[in-house]
């Protein structure tokens, strides 16, 4: 009875020994850091960044020998898409990742982009892997994270974009903001405040301000011009004439009918 159960002992040691051993080459998920990337193929070549232990004997004592695994090559850059539509960044060297190792091979699937059958007979292998680009270790964590509000920026802050917890959308440039619309921009709102602090320029065949206009400063009109009044409280130049504190009835380039002046008449 006792050889029975010395036997049986050592064939679960061993099938345990085997199953452990067969575990350590099933790659699931680990950390990765990216040393290029091809934005053509958006591919990236990473490597892994948790080591391989290997345990080696020196008589009766246990040496662990850390070593790293092999560079990952043509890995996948997963980005948020869907729909038609997706979300896109940069990728540098250096950026981390998390890569997750597919079950099956994934090359037949990626080359189509159909259902396909495995080219190998390999299973959570380190060829095939794919990286999800914005894990972030401690000392790479996203600066000045806002954690109320959703915010899309660049690390430095020099551009964001901001929706507020109180409906509010707030954006910051450093820089120009430009826009290309083959439609119309329609934005209603409670009040609009617009400052350049060099030139404002629009240009459109047509320009039309519905309610009452207010110009602080100074407005000066080329062309012919038509509008029931125009009140300006500084200087207004029509058809290269220069008004002051004027308030004018019918058109500025015919003028018709009566007029009050409130300044120094031209």
């Amino acid at each position: 009875m006792s050889d029975r159960n010395n036997n049986l002992s050592t064939l679960a040691s061993t099938i345990k020994q085997g199953v452990d051993t067969k575990l350590k080459d099933l790659h699931t998920s680990t950390p990765g850091i990216i040393v290029s990337f091809d934005a053509a193929t958006q591919l990236a070549t990473v490597q892994p960044a948790i080591k391989r232990i290997f345990v080696t004997r020196d008589e009766d004592r246990e040496i662990l020998v850390p070593s790293d695994l092999p560079i990952l090559i043509h890995v996948p850059v997963i980005f948020p898409r869907g729909g038609g539509f997706s979300l896109t960044f940069p990728v540098k060297k250096g950026d981390e990742c998390l890569l997750v190792f597919c079950e099956r091979s994934i090359d037949n699937w990626h080359k189509t982009g159909k259902v396909k059958e495995p080219t190998a007979r390999r299973f959570h292998s380190l060829s095939d892997a794919t990286a999800f680009v914005g894990l972030s270790s401690l000392v790479n964590k996203v600066p000045d994270y806002d954690p109320i509000n959703t915010e899309i920026k660049k690390d430095d802050g020099s551009v964001s974009v901001k929706l507020l917890a109180n409906g509010d959308l707030e954006i910051v440039a450093d820089g120009d903001m430009t826009a290309t619309i083959g439609g119309d921009i329609i934005a209603t709102c409670t009040n609009l405040d617009v400052t350049a602090s060099s030139t404002a320029t629009l240009t459109s065949p047509s320009i039309i301000l519905n309610g009452e206009t207010q110009i602080n400063g100074t407005l000066s009109v080329s062309g012919v011009t038509s509008a029931p009044t125009i009140a300006a409280t500084t200087s207004l130049t029509v058809a290269g004439k220069e008004m002051h504190n004027h308030t004018h009835i019918g058109s500025p380039s015919a003028p018709t009918g009566p007029q009050s002046n409130t300044g120094t008449p031209v």
